[in-house]
Parts: C-alpha cells; structure tokens; sequence
C-alpha cells in the first residue's frame, strides 16, 4: 500500500471540505511547532529540571541507614500589591501580580510533589504592604448584643479597641434604662477617642501608657496608604493562602479527605459582631503523612521595624499567622523563631554611628518587652519542649510527677517539681528575619548574585542587619537554651553563607559552665519571588539527621547534624524575554513570506488538486495530442449549426437504452433516449432523429471509444420558457448569454502582502494561544 498515496488523498479531501486548511503552509506550520516547544520548555521543562537538580539524594552525605529530617526554608515571597510598585500603570502591575503569583505557585507545589519535605519553614516578609493597611476596630455593641448581655447576667467584660463593653454592676435596683444609658456613655467614649480622630501626635502615642492608646493605628508615610484597610490585607491573606496553604498546593500527590471530627458552637456575641452565624466544624485529614507548615516569623514588610513597629499591625499578624516568638522541635533539632523586629526597637541604628538611647528605649519599652521576657526565659520552655520530644522515643524516662493527695496551705506549700525544666538538650536552630551584624566587606561566597558583601545600610521601616550590641545578646540568650549550630534569615533577596564568632557562655542542664568562642554559621536564603530584584530567585534546602539517646546526647552520628543545599529557581524574565525574542523572529518571517506572496504574485492557495494530484495529468502523456477541448482522448466539442441547435436531442435524467433499427440494410445502431417525467412534449421530432451528436474525430472506433464524452454544461435563464437544463447540454459558451462568471476582484501587492500576514498570525496564534492558556490554567 501506498502510504504517501493516501495521506495525499486523505489531505486533499479535508482540504476539499474544510477550505481553512488550504490557508496554511508550511512556514505557519514550523513556526507553530517551534512557539508549542518553546512555550511547553518555559511553561513546565524548565520549572521541572530545576527542582529535579535538587534531589536530596544529590546532594546528601548521610550513611546509608539514615533517615533526616528533610526541610524547607522559604523567604521573601511578599506578595505583590499596591505598595509594591506604585508608579507602575494598571494593565502592567496586574499583570506582574498574576505572574509573581503563579511562579510562586507552581514552584511552590512542584517543591512538594517532586521533593516532598517534611516541613516548610518561612523566614518573614510574607505580604509586601501589610503594614501600611490600617486594622479594623471593633464595632460597637448592637441592641439585640446588650439584651443578650443583659439576659446572660450582666457578665463582666473588658473595653477592648472599642468593641463597647464594660463592668456592670450586679444590682438589682439597676434598671434597663440605666444599663443602656451606661453601655452609651462607654461607646461615645469610644468613639470620641482623640487616638481615633487623629488629634495626637505619635509621640504622645508613645509617651501615653494606656494600653487601648498604644494599640491604636497611625498611618504613616504622610497617609499615603490611607484608602487601604483590612479589606487590603483579607484580599492578600487569601491569595498567600491559596498559594502555600491550599491542599493541592502542599499534598499535590495525595488524595486528601477532609471530614468534621466535632463541632464548637460559635459566641452568640462573635457572631453579630461580624462572625458567620454558623458552626465551627475542626477537620481532620487522611492520606499521606502531614507537613509542618511554620510562617509565624514576621517581617518587617508584615509589621515594620523597630519603632516603625505598631501593636495593631502586629497583633493582627500573629491573629493571622501565629506567635513570632515560638520554640519547635524538628528533627532532633530546637528550632527558635525570634522576632528581632520588634526586638530592634530596644537597639536600632538612628545615625551613622548611633544606636538608641536609653531614654527612647524606655518610651519604646511597649514593643521590646515582649520578645525580651521570651529571651530571658528561654531556658523553661525550651527544656520542656525537648521533653516532650525526647518522651516520645524513650516514654519511661519521662513519666510526669503527680500531686500527693495531702491538704496543704498554698502559702506554705512546697513548690511543685517543675515539668518545664530538662537537663536534655538538643542543638539549637535560631531563625531571625533580619540578619545578625557583620562588617560591611565580609564576603558572602560565590553564590550571591549581586556584589560580595551584604550592605550595611537603614531607612523607612528596614535596616539590613541587627545592630553588634543586640546580636551579641541574642545569641548569648539562645544559647542557654543550646548549641546554636545554624541561623537561618531572610531579608535581603539574595543568597549569603557567613561565619559568625561569639563568645557564649555554654549550660549544660542546671550547671552554667564558662564562656567559650564559637563560630557559628548564618545563612541568608534568596527570595522565593522573581519580582524582588533578583533575576533567579531560590529557596533553601536542609537535611537534619540527629538520633539521640534519652539525655539528647547525639548517638551514632558526627559533630555535623545538619546539611544544606541552595537551589534555583528559573529566571522568569529570561523566559519572557525569549519569548519577546520568537515573536520578533515569527513576525520577520511572516513579514518576509507576505511580502514574496503579494509582490511575487504566487498563488499558495492553489487548487488542491494542483497541490496534490491524484490522477496523471496531461503532462504525463506528451505523445498524445490536444484537440480544442483540450482533452488527451482526442475528442473536441462539438460544433453546431443554429439549426443543429434548435433540434438537439434532450438528455434523460432516468436511463437510456440501447435499440437497434432493423430497417436499415446496414443495421445502423442508433441510442434511444427515454424522456425524462418532467420533459416538455415536442410536436415535431427532430429531424435526424434522437443520436449521438455529430463526432468529428479522426477516429473511426465505435461507440465505445467515445465513453466519457461530457459536453460542457451551460445554465439557462430560469424564466425562459423555452429554456431547460436539458436544452442547453452540449453548448458552447455564449457570450450573450443573461448569466455569466463573475471575475475575480484582484487584489493590490499591498493588500495581498496585508492579507498574508495577517493571516499567518492568526493561524500561528490560535494553537499557540490555546495550549498556553491550558498551561496556565492548569498551573
């Protein structure tokens, strides 16, 4: 069987059908093939071999029956918004936000379904404006609110940012009016409060210790951010949680039920407060093993630095994401998040040389003193969360101590054996979003993208690193809880690996031994978004492996527990730039195609039967000669009188037969033609009877070589009587004839050129279009 054959066949007859397809041509049909390539390479190939050059087992140095801890470090995502690029044009900022959220995304689920770690870790600056968008204050009490208060017994209530409630006193001489007039008095003050309305200045904020003034919010940058609120910061809450929290975003490889395992009725008072009136279902999961999944550290793109710092903004946050100041235990490893942003309100950089004084340090006391009480009681809930490690591998060394069952006074009662002190450690993992200070020329090895060294440098709500005073302190108190072996920060977008040393004081359970010099490691991990100034962003791989006895004592292993690996990510912009550069190469080859097409008046859309002949033609056959109907047979048409043409013989549109006339001496065969049903009846038959027309050839066969014979059909005037199809079979063209061939509008060079291309976009666009757009729809 001829292949060739038929595909030329098959081709021709959808060509007959669907005349689209005559438009395209080879050129558009490379082309296409090329963009389809190219756009599947940028689309998924590169995003897939990068993460697949990051396969743990690349990289990797543990024995062979080890089995790590495997983690994620993510930093920087700072979802793009408003406040990112302020100047830049709608179309344009829509856009980039689109693009920075699907990078994310894809890179993000591609992290969990080719690498599957065990947690994932972020290092802060999860929004980019979050704390520019004023919180929401609490609304005041309705009527039906106090008439629910009222019937539940007057229940005693704290002012808290407005939301209207306060101490009523339970008597019974207090009337209804009263309690309403009460609740008023409460929500005007409120209300009027001069924190609300604008009337004082931030640094009467500071000065003033009420708790209700210190949370209140001020826009800074002149309110320049003024029209965005809290409905700012839900919409960009949704978009981080669709990005990292989704289900199919951190178990894309499992099929993930969700079921309800109980429900807690919701307060009647949260509910008309702004809460749903429904029940809060808790679910719980089944299929593959769960990921820890930590993002409480903010940021100071979250909730600013130092004394950019605002208790609203960073109550929200930890309302949100979590405690900044939090103590886990992953892979036999203590991991502490501190957050030294407000921290940095104690020690900050405030000249060139100056650091805070000790008069501000005590105006700004509201915002330090909460990470400070967490450092200086670090050693209590350390201890007791390695316990509870430790007590799942070895539970009869850590069976808890039980009250005896005596009366005794709480004045003069023993203290209770404590729960939350442990002798065991674990080596200590401290994670920072701004990096600990360094001089402004240590190298940050060969994998930082821009410059050597990080900068050393400070402004509106950012400073690069801590100050030398406050990360001395920092890691002196870390380390009371542990060995601090790694520091893991953020902040900078680029990738920097330094050594740090200290001089730390070493405790091993109760017993403080004396100060020794350690060098500790600091890693900065790059930004996970390509629109943070650096063309390949990256996240940062960790493999902890640390088996331990029931002490916390490392059994088995090195001094090493800990290995990381940097991995890239693709260079988005190098992507849109080859695609800037293909459609540049696409446009000058269809420009070149038009212009050869208009100006070289070559037809590409030729008949199909031209472009793929199926029978042989005539010059195939040179030895046979042309008559005037051009046929190869040697047949011409046939030439008639006017006479000849009054009396021509009808065709039937049924069937014919063949009839011999005995008559004749030399048994002339003659046709008969059967009238059709709808003929016109004649009077007079023809004259010579009902034949063949008059043949001339140089042919004398029979009937037999004039098979095939079809004179040219010409259509007559429907509303000539006298006319029929069946009348005019075998005339030749007349040039007076009513119904004629229109010709063809020729088209100018430059509109054909136009045309050309033009229609080469459009048919390189359609399945190029297509296919990208199912790419990004399916991520």
């Amino acid at each position: 069987m001829n292949y060739s054959h038929a595909a030329r066949q098959h081709l021709q007859l959808l060509t007959i059908r669907y005349t689209l397809l005559r438009r395209f041509s080879y050129t558009t049909l490379i082309l296409s093939l090329i963009w389809i390539y190219a756009v599947h390479r940028g689309e998924r190939g590169v995003f897939n071999a990068h993460i697949a050059a990051c396969d743990w087992q690349k990289w990797e140095r543990w024995p062979s029956e080890a089995t790590p801890h495997r983690m994620v470090f993510v930093a920087d995502p700072q979802l793009v918004d408003p406040h990112t690029y302020p100047g830049r044009p709608w179309p344009l900022s829509t856009a980039t936000e689109f693009y920075t959220d699907l990078y994310m995304a894809r890179n993000f689920r591609l992290i969990n379904s080719q690498l599957d770690p065990d947690s994932v870790l972020f290092l802060g600056d999860l929004l980019d404006g979050a704390r520019e968008w004023a919180p929401d204050v609490a609304r005041p009490l309705t009527q039906q609110q106090r008439e629910w208060l009222e019937q539940m017994g007057k229940p005693k209530e704290e002012d808290q940012g407005g939301l209207v409630q306060r101490d009523i006193d339970h008597e019974e001489n207090v009337s209804k009016q009263t309690i309403q007039k009460r609740t008023m008095e409460s929500y005007n003050a409120a209300v009027n409060d001069p924190w609300r309305t604008g009337e004082v200045s931030k640094k009467d904020h500071f000065l003033d210790k009420n708790e209700k003034d210190l949370k209140a919010f001020v826009h800074m940058e002149d309110g320049r951010w003024r029209a965005w609120g809290q409905e700012q910061f839900d919409s960009e809450y949704f978009r981080f949680d669709r990005i990292f929290f989704g289900s199919e975003q951190l178990y894309p490889n499992a099929d993930r039920r969700l079921f309800a395992t109980h429900e807690v009725l919701a307060d009647p008072v949260s509910i008309q407060n702004g809460a749903k009136d429904i029940t809060t279902q808790q679910y719980a999961t089944l299929g593959h093993r769960q990921r820890r999944v930590l993002v409480s550290l903010p940021g100071n793109h979250d909730v600013g630095f130092g004394t950019g710092v605002q208790l609203a903004i960073r109550d929200r946050f930890r309302a949100y994401f979590g405690e900044g100041n939090q103590i886990n235990v992953l892979g036999n490893h203590t991991i502490i998040s501190l957050d030294t942003l407000s921290l940095s309100a104690k020690s900050q950089f405030t000249a060139p040389d100056g650091e805070t004084t000790e008069e501000q340090q005590a105006e700004l006391e509201h915002i330090w003193k909460q990470p400070t009480d967490f450092l200086d009681d670090l050693r209590r809930p350390s201890g007791k969360a390695v316990a509870d490690a430790l007590s799942q591998y070895y539970p009869e060394e850590y069976w808890p101590e039980k009250w005896t069952h005596v009366v005794e006074d709480p004045l003069t009662a023993a203290a209770r054996p404590s729960e939350l002190s442990s002798k065991a450690e674990l080596p200590v993992i401290l994670l920072t979003h701004v990096p600990l200070f360094r001089e402004h020329n240590v190298d940050c090895g060969p994998l930082r993208e821009k410059g050597r060294a990080l900068s050393i440098a400070m402004g509106y709500q950012y400073q690069n690193v801590l100050t030398q005073s406050l990360s001395n302190s920092v890691v002196s108190k870390v380390s009371e809880a542990g060995d601090i072996v790694h520091v893991f920060s953020g902040d900078d977008h680029d990738y920097c690996d330094v050594s740090h040393r200290y001089n730390v004081p070493r405790a091993r359970g109760e017993t403080r031994l004396s100060s020794t010099m350690r060098t500790i490691r600091e890693t900065t991990v790059k930004s996970f978004s390509w629109a943070m100034g650096v063309r390949q962003p990256g996240f940062l791989l960790v493999s902890l492996w640390n088996p331990v006895d029931h002490l916390g004592n490392s059994i088995g292993v090195s001094e090493r527990t800990l290995q990381t690996q940097l991995c890239l990510l693709p260079d988005q912009l190098s992507i849109f730039i080859n695609y800037a550069l293909m459609l540049g190469v696409t446009i000058i080859s269809l420009i070149i195609r038009a212009l050869y097409i208009g100006l070289k008046n070559v037809d590409p859309y030729a008949d199909p039967e031209d472009l793929f002949p199926l029978l042989p033609s005539r010059s195939s056959f040179p030895h046979l000669s042309s008559k005037d109907n051009g046929s190869a047979n040697g047949y011409s048409t046939p030439k008639h009188t006017s006479s000849e043409t009054k009396g021509r013989q009808r065709a039937s549109s049924t069937s014919t037969s063949v009839k011999h006339n005995h008559n004749g001496a030399n048994g002339k065969t003659h046709l008969g033609v059967q009238r059709s049903y709808n003929a016109r009846t004649r009077s007079v038959s023809p004259a010579q009877g009902y034949s063949l027309p008059n043949i001339q050839s140089s042919s004398t066969g029979g009937l037999v070589d004039k098979a095939g014979y079809y004179p040219p059909v010409r259509w007559g005037d429907p509303s000539d009587v006298d006319s029929d199809e069946e009348s005019h079979i075998g005339d030749e063209p007349d040039s007076q004839a009513k119904w004629k061939w229109k010709k063809r509008t020729v088209k100018g060079k430059g509109r054909r050129v136009l045309d050309e291309f033009v229609a080469g976009v459009l048919f390189i666009s359609g399945p190029v279009m297509l296919y990208y757009s199912w790419l990004i729809r399916h991520g």
